[in-house]
């Protein structure tokens, strides 16, 4: 006769408690790691464009010979600092509907505050944007000419450019 004895039905019970709250712990730390990386991921990419449209802008001012500024949404340029073209060009940022979109022709030639709807480039997505020139009178929603500086509030951050 055999003395081997079964599992008892508490026993049983137990071990598969246990092994339950191990994969239930495993998953919570899964899950947490993940959405913790994409949210990494998500702010990483929003100071990337943050940086990329602070280091255009301050391209683009450096070089400028004329500017347009209108309702703080829309900064038109005659500059020498140009993204896609060489020389003297025309850019254009058009801030609308929490979007941002870049405009560059390579000829200053016609209107300072024409663009071609259809070329327009998006640069990203941004909950604030807001420009204003600052001059001796001080600050100005709506300019034209070259301010002394360049003031931009992005996402709750101001940015201030030097002209020349």
């Amino acid at each position: 006769m055999s003395t081997f004895k079964g599992f008892t039905l508490v026993e049983v019970l137990l071990v598969l408690t246990i092994l339950g709250l191990t994969f239930s712990v495993l998953l919570t730390v899964f899950t947490r790691s993940v959405s913790f990386t994409a949210s990494a991921v998500e702010r990483s990419e929003r100071l990337r464009r943050e940086l990329t449209l602070f280091w255009e802008l301050q391209r683009a001012l450096a070089g400028a010979k004329e500017l347009l500024l209108r309702d703080g949404r829309e900064l038109f340029l005659i500059t020498s600092g140009g993204e896609r073209y060489r020389g003297v060009v025309k850019r254009a940022f058009i801030y609308r509907n929490g979007a941002l979109y870049g405009y560059e022709f390579p000829y200053p030639a016609g209107s300072l505050d024409y663009y071609e709807e259809d070329e327009l480039v998006f640069i990203g997505r941004f909950e604030q944007f807001e420009l204003r020139a600052v001059d001796a009178k001080g600050s100005h929603a709506s300019y034209e000419g070259l301010p002394e500086l360049v003031e931009l509030k992005l996402n709750g951050k101001v940015f201030t450019f030097k002209i020349r």
